[in-house]
């Protein structure tokens, strides 16, 4: 019995050890190594405006002066290069600074206001083609995409996640090296807010920091009088993040102009600079980069 239980205290430190390795001298760290900050965005469900969040938190940084990328990890429903107006698929490099491993790269798609963006619908053959990888292959094509791309010097890697806690949240919890942690994306629904709650026990469980937390789609201003108005709730966000005990990061109010906005591949904060949709989300980098000691 004492033997089993020493063989399986063995196995256990290898994994770890060879994990530890992975994450600092590994493929993707070498990849990812001129990146001084990596951030994943993450949502308990679908359907939270999660890809909004997170193109204009990009757009955001960059207006401030920070050179940004995203990585899209939903393989399934990938929306960001559409968000940024972005189409056809990422070239093929000639030359890269990481022989050795993964020796066909890609260059990232560069977006008209200066993100470089990376998605699995950037090398798909068709847009209605669709992507029907299961288990290990999505692990192994997430782990391999961040790994060929030519990612270059950034300030901020942010990594747009699939709602929930299944393979694609895990493997980025688990794989990609000194992931600073994770902004938490809900509306003010009961039923987002409960879902939530499992996202963020999984990055608890995988020891992954939760930086803060936004409630997305909060309130509604009526255009013709201003009264403030409440479709989905009003207070859960803010009640879950006491309750989960995360710094609360604000509310972010809906935009009946944000569909356009998509649509068009122009993120709302540099349609609209000065509404208060933007507001919230520069107030929302605001407290990124005090939590991370950048300011």
């Amino acid at each position: 019995m004492n033997a089993d239980i020493d063989i399986e205290q063995f196995e256990a430190m290898k994994s770890k050890i060879r994990e530890e390795t992975l994450k600092a001298k590994g493929p993707m760290a070498m990849a990812l190594k001129d990146i001084r900050h990596k951030i994943a965005i993450l949502s308990g469900k679908g359907g939270v405006g999660k890809t909004v969040v997170t193109v204009n938190l990009a757009s955001a940084l960059k207006k401030k002066g920070y050179e940004v990328c995203i990585f899209d990890a939903d393989l399934h429903g990938p929306a960001v290069p559409k968000a940024l107006g972005l189409y056809g698929r990422m070239d093929v490099a000639s030359e890269h600074d990481h022989p050795g491993h993964h020796d066909l790269r890609f260059n990232p798609l560069m977006s008209s206001n200066g993100i470089k963006v990376v998605s699995v619908a950037s090398m798909w053959a068709s847009q209605d083609q669709p992507i029907m990888w299961k288990g290990a292959h999505k692990m192994r094509a997430i782990r391999q995409l961040i790994a060929s791309v030519n990612w270059g010097k950034a300030d901020f890697l942010l990594v747009d996640l699939p709602p929930g806690t299944g393979d694609e949240v895990q493997t980025v919890m688990r794989s990609i090296p000194k992931l600073d942690g994770m902004i938490v994306v809900t509306t003010p629904q009961g039923l987002s807010t409960m879902v939530c709650t499992r996202a963020i026990s999984a990055a608890r469980e995988l020891e992954v920091p939760l930086l803060g937390l936004v409630e997305n789609m909060s309130s509604l201003k009526c255009s013709t009088c201003g009264a403030e108005m409440y479709p989905f709730g009003k207070g859960q966000g803010e009640k879950l993040a006491r309750l989960m005990e995360i710094p609360f990061w604000g509310k972010i109010p809906i935009e009946l102009e944000m569909g356009e906005c998509v649509d068009e591949g122009v993120p709302f904060v540099d349609k609209k600079p000065d509404s208060d949709f933007s507001k919230a989300i520069d107030e929302i980098v605001s407290k990124l980069i005090v939590s991370l000691g950048d300011n």
